[in-house]
């Protein structure tokens, strides 16, 4: 009854972004196809379609060049300032800027490790997102970790910590993940890398 458990929440975690994906592309598909409809009098095959890619493109070109670097800022303040989709908007937001960076979404999280946190003898697991000699800290190198938090990894606190404090994974950053967003139903051994 666990590995049931377990896989249909992996089940939900890895169809999640997919399902989100493709409701939004056929609510434009829908609109595309009424309002079409309602512009011609006349249902046109596959003129629904043109007009949900071109959207698409548009709304992709946009948001690469100036006006989507001016507009969509402000459309970002705007939905952190609505009460109920303040606390929503912003990990959906994470979470699809990490699926959708070509493959480089995981570059940002080098490494997996276990840290001493949030006190001595409890171990959690983090990612190392940057490594630097600390002057304050006498030269130790300090490595720079995001602690996950269920459901969305990306919104937990970053703390500082020498390199020597924290014990390397051999697990992969792709595995971590669905072991945070699973809340820890779908777990990988924690081995030493």
């Amino acid at each position: 009854m666990n590995s049931l458990r377990r896989y249909f929440i992996a089940g939900l975690a890895a169809l999640f972004p997919v399902a989100v994906t493709l409701w939004v592309v056929m609510a434009l598909f829908r609109f595309s196809e009424g309002w079409a409809h309602r512009l011609f009098g006349f249902t046109i095959p596959g003129l629904g379609l043109l007009i949900t890619v071109s959207i698409i493109l548009v709304v992709g070109f946009l948001s690469t060049h100036v006006v989507g670097r001016l507009l969509f800022p402000a459309l970002d303040t705007l939905l952190g300032r609505i009460p109920l989709i303040k606390s929503i908007y912003p990990a959906v937001k994470q979470l699809t800027q990490f699926l959708f960076q070509d493959g480089k979404g995981s570059s940002m999280l080098r490494q997996v490790v276990l840290v001493e946190y949030p006190k001595a003898g409890t171990y959690t697991p983090a990612f190392v997102t940057n490594e630097a000699v600390s002057p304050a800290l006498g030269g130790k190198t300090v490595l720079t970790l995001l602690i996950p938090t269920p459901p969305s990894p990306f919104s937990g606190p970053m703390i500082f910590v020498a390199k020597e404090d924290v014990i390397p994974l051999s697990i992969s950053v792709e595995d971590a993940l669905k072991m945070v967003v699973s809340a820890g139903v779908v777990s990988v051994p924690l081995n030493k890398a």
